[in-house]
């Protein structure tokens, strides 16, 4: 399998029922900048939701952003700013961000654009 592409969802005025969809296990590429990622984790146990930096600073590399949600519990994750962790342009995806899932099984997410 590869990575799969999610759809962002834009808020508007109205408001946004987001269309929650199964996490991948191989991972996610979403868009970059003022979006956020909300999980919703419907297992028995806490997941671990990591999204990839490729940003350096002075020689150094940015740590991922690692945020766990517990089994049950539900998080919206960002904002996802492309200048952190956006892939490099040359590379496959470039320009998007790579999202990796600790486990998948009953977890769904969403791409919400802010």
């Amino acid at each position: 399998m590869a990575r799969e592409n999610v759809a962002t969802q834009q808020i508007t005025r109205a408001g946004l029922d987001p269309d929650l969809t199964p996490a991948t296990a191989d991972g996610d590429v979403v868009d970059a900048g003022q979006v956020a990622l909300w999980v919703a984790n419907g297992g028995g146990s806490a997941i671990t939701v990591t999204v990839v930096a490729t940003a350096t600073q002075d020689g150094l590399a940015v740590a991922n952003l690692v945020r766990s949600v517990p089994a049950g519990e539900q998080r919206l994750i960002g904002p996802l700013p492309a200048r952190t962790f956006a892939v490099p342009q040359g590379e496959p995806d470039a320009g998007r961000v790579h999202v990796n899932y600790s486990a998948v099984v009953d977890v769904d997410r969403a791409v919400i654009s802010l």
